[in-house]
């Protein structure tokens, strides 16, 4: 299945988009915790908005926030 990540524009970076393919919604999750070194990211699949992540600190760790993805 074809899935893109989507960093947006940010006050440091322009905005990033990559492609890539992964058997499914749980394998592009994991692509994207590789790639998204730090940024806030959309998770689409094909046309479609699955969600948004972004790293939540906590106070032993960092911890992924999953978001519906909204219209």
């Amino acid at each position: 299945m074809h899935y893109k990540l989507v960093f947006p524009k940010n006050g440091k970076n322009d905005e990033l988009a990559v492609e890539f393919d992964a058997n499914d919604a749980a394998a592009a999750l994991i692509y994207a915790h590789k790639e998204s070194s730090g940024r806030s990211a959309e998770l689409w699949k094909n046309d479609k908005m699955l969600c948004r992540i972004r790293r939540v600190p906590t106070a032993d760790t960092t911890i992924w926030q999953i978001m519906a993805a909204t219209a």
